[in-house]
């Protein structure tokens, strides 16, 4: 008896040995920066983001609850990452964001010499088809700012770095 439950301890093992390991191999490979995921979701999104002339954008997204953030320096970028927000924050966040009422607004334009904000809204059941405006950091559009200081703080708060958009 103590022979068999040897020979499968054995024989178990040796079955395990020609296993990969940890569910498999893992093939490494380079991803460019469009090809990031940050969190494409069928629900309600809103993407922030940045352009400063001087090549230098803070992209932040937010799916839900949920808010990820990156800032980008001509080819260097530092990915913050990924945090939740309490039922309150996305409250209040929501708010701001339905204020700007961007469906209603026109495109407008890019400002390459003071910088612009690039905002897109996608509504759940939308297939594809989002809600993108252009507005110049030079504006003084008081729903805008609300929103820019309020993505600072949140940033601040969860991140512990302050965004200069």
């Amino acid at each position: 008896m103590l022979i068999a439950m040897w020979r499968s301890r054995v024989v178990l093992l040796l079955v395990l040995a020609g296993c990969p390991t940890a569910g498999g191999q893992y093939v490494q490979g380079e991803r460019q920066a469009g090809d990031v995921d940050r969190g494409e979701t069928n629900g309600r999104r809103f993407d922030f983001v940045s352009n400063k002339p001087e090549q230098d954008d803070w992209q932040i997204r937010i799916t839900g609850s949920s808010m990820w953030v990156s800032y980008a320096h001509e080819d260097a970028a530092d990915k913050l990452g990924a945090f939740n927000l309490t039922d309150k924050e996305t409250r209040k966040l929501w708010k701001l964001i339905d204020a700007l009422d961007i469906a209603s607004r026109k495109v407008g334009k890019k400002d390459e010499d003071e910088g612009y904000v690039s905002l897109r809204l996608k509504e759940p059941g939308e297939d594809g088809e989002r809600h993108h405006i252009y507005i110049s950091r030079a504006s003084e559009d008081r729903d805008l700012l609300a929103l820019a200081r309020y993505l600072q703080d949140l940033t601040e708060k969860y991140k512990r770095e302050r965004p200069n958009f």
